[in-house]
């Protein structure tokens, strides 16, 4: 039987249906947070350029705006590689995804 769940059919016929596909983890699961979570930031800051631009106004400008657009691709490359990747290419991956979103927070946000 091993990686299968047995499952009673209404005519006595028992069935064994493979089992459902294993959580990620943790870490790879909150990776994939900060990832998504970046992306969303970068729509958001450009939706905030373009209201300045509409008004007039100087806005974030062209630099943080392309800087939250790379960090955000840098983590959501990094995440596609580590849903695929197991072992020390996976925690490279997450470790990346929180490297990039640290340093679009430090760079963009507090500095």
């Amino acid at each position: 039987m091993g990686d299968a769940v047995p499952v009673t059919t209404p005519d006595d016929a028992t069935v064994e249906l493979p089992r459902t596909r294993a959580r990620s983890g943790f870490w790879r699961e909150t990776s994939g947070a900060l990832a998504i979570g970046l992306a969303g930031l970068a729509v958001v800051v450009l939706a905030l350029q373009v209201i300045a631009w509409v008004r007039g106004l100087p806005g974030p400008g062209i630099a943080v705006l392309l800087g939250h657009f790379a960090t955000a691709a840098a983590a959501l490359l990094a995440q596609h590689f580590a849903d695929r990747k197991t072992g020390p290419q996976a925690a490279l991956s997450i470790l990346i995804v929180a490297i990039a979103t640290g340093t679009a927070i430090w760079f963009f946000w507090w500095a």
